[in-house]
């Protein structure tokens, strides 16, 4: 199997929507309303907001022969955050999701000392994989979206 992790084009924006899509139906319809699930989608995934996070942050891509499995978005500032971070259901527990996570982090190296991320606390294998990777729980709070409470927390690693 042929794989790589490289910098999204635009030609991945698809492959990155389809990706976020069945991450999002497979973790979230038991947990929030589909009508939820698919406003957060559309706002966060159409093509036109994608390009331009393509463009303004560090968007990276794992690809399994020739198909965008996973992704991972940072955003850079005074800060340095895991904004989305997403492997497709039947390609979860091969690497990807480290390998994605450990090339972005190499990307950033010696820039900043600490990462943050959020993370639905539903989302209890994503929890337990953030916190194998070295990140603590530094808060949780309630969000309300679409009509719908979140349980969210904020996550932390130090890097240096």
């Amino acid at each position: 199997m042929a794989y790589e992790v490289r910098r999204a084009t635009p030609e991945d924006v698809i492959g990155i929507r389809d990706v976020a899509t069945k991450a999002w139906y497979n973790t979230y319809l038991n947990i929030y309303a589909a009508r939820t699930v698919n406003e957060l989608l559309a706002a966060s995934y159409n093509e036109a907001h994608l390009l331009k996070r393509l463009d303004e942050q560090l968007f990276l891509v794992a690809i399994e022969d020739e198909t965008v499995v996973g992704f991972a978005n940072f955003i850079q500032g005074s800060e340095l955050y895991l904004s989305a971070h997403y492997v497709r259901p039947h390609s979860q527990n091969k690497g990807y999701g480290r390998l994605l996570l450990d090339k972005g982090l190499a990307y950033y190296e010696g820039q900043y000392d600490v990462i943050y991320l959020e993370v639905d606390t539903h989302n209890e294998k994503a929890v337990a994989f953030y916190e194998g990777e070295g990140f603590e729980v530094i808060r949780t709070y309630e969000h309300v979206m679409y009509g719908e409470t979140m349980s969210l927390a904020l996550m932390k690693k130090q890097l240096a």
